[in-house]
């Protein structure tokens, strides 16, 4: 799981600085469910961990004809 999360994260990094509209406050958010993820993880709170999965793959869905797109937010 600690894969396909840094995968996403690093694909939502990305579209970030290439897209002006998205606010400072998705970056924020994107590094709060990283480390929220983490810990989760770090904790065996596999629950917690797949919730802030699933909102990155949610929040990947907007850039899914994008070339890098990662397998891991394909539904």
């Amino acid at each position: 799981m600690s894969a396909a999360l840094a995968a996403l994260h690093t694909f939502l990094r990305a579209r970030a600085a290439e897209t002006p509209v998205v606010t400072p406050l998705f970056h924020e958010s994107l590094g709060y469910a990283m480390g929220y993820a983490e810990a989760c993880m770090e904790k065996r709170d596999i629950v917690g961990a797949v919730r802030k999965l699933e909102w990155m793959r949610n929040e990947s869905q907007r850039w899914a004809a994008h070339p890098d797109f990662p397998a891991e937010a394909r539904r």
